[in-house]
């Protein structure tokens, strides 16, 4: 179970490979619900998910762990904004 920000950290250096992430909640594009994308980049201070773009291409989406928008608990990575999750993503570890 991954509960913070360094967990997940510390998951991705051991094994991006192996972690999922799939849209379970997205307030501005509802229509990303169900999307399940891999990580591309880690580096210390954040890392990208593959994402496909209306026009098909794929380019790199950036997620920051230093920013106070970005939480972690239960498998789930969210944006807070205003004290209210907008995006929620579940981590999935695959075995």
């Amino acid at each position: 179970m991954i509960n913070s920000k360094n967990m997940l950290k510390r998951k991705l250096k051991e094994n991006k490979e192996k972690l999922i992430f799939e849209t379970i909640y997205n307030e501005h594009k509802p229509e990303l619900v169900g999307t399940k994308r891999k990580v591309n980049k880690v580096q210390s201070n954040a890392f990208t998910l593959l994402t496909k773009k209306e026009n098909g291409e794929i380019v790199d989406s950036w997620t920051y762990f230093d920013s106070k928008l970005v939480q972690v608990k239960n498998n789930i990575l969210m944006y807070i904004y205003n004290g209210k999750a907008f995006i929620k993503i579940k981590i999935i570890e695959e075995n």
